[in-house]
């Protein structure tokens, strides 16, 4: 088997045991419930990420990557609602998503790059939005990052029927603060 190809499928491997156990026991729990679910070793994890942050950052960019697929899926013109609900249920599903710059807050450097890919992929369905008059006109993809905050405090909520309430009442509140309000 090449070496290469194994690594990658170990890489996943942890990946996706790191969702798993970051969705059951919150994006601190302890690595070795990592390496637990993945069948793989300390030192496998621990080749392909030196530390928390490290892991928690693959995890962020893994979800970016959606959202960028997203964004270039067809002719590129997903519009601001499809990504701001793409938001929502992404973080409904991963609330630890929430948490992955607070975890990784001392790799500044790769911090700052996911931060400034997330809001490049706004920034077209943005102007579009505004150009549309679909968004209010103030509106900068910086303010996507602050909605993802206020999405991260309604999905902390344990019982799952709760949290779907406090989502859905999140998602009206957010959404009258980015969406043109009619004449009266």
């Amino acid at each position: 088997m090449n070496i290469r190809i194994d690594a990658q499928r170990h890489r996943q491997a942890l990946l996706k045991a790191a969702r798993e156990v970051f969705l059951l026991h919150g994006i601190t729990a302890p690595l070795e419930l990592v390496i637990a679910r993945s069948g793989l070793g300390r030192a496998t994890l621990y080749r392909h990420f030196p530390d928390r942050a490290a892991l928690a950052l693959a995890v962020g960019s893994q979800s970016l990557d959606s959202l960028a697929l997203l964004v270039e899926t067809g002719d590129g013109s997903a519009s601001l609602q499809d990504l701001f609900d793409y938001l929502v249920r992404s973080h409904t599903a991963n609330p630890f998503l929430a948490d992955v710059w607070r975890v990784a807050s001392s790799r500044a450097d790769e911090v700052r790059q996911l931060i400034d890919r997330f809001r490049a992929l706004f920034e077209a369905p943005i102007h579009r939005a505004i150009a549309e008059g679909t968004c209010r006109p103030d509106l900068k993809p910086s303010d996507m990052f602050l909605v993802v905050a206020m999405l991260g405090t309604s999905i902390r909520e344990p019982d799952s029927e709760a949290r779907q309430r406090m989502v859905e009442r999140m998602r009206e509140l957010i959404g009258e603060g980015l969406w043109p309000r009619p004449l009266s």
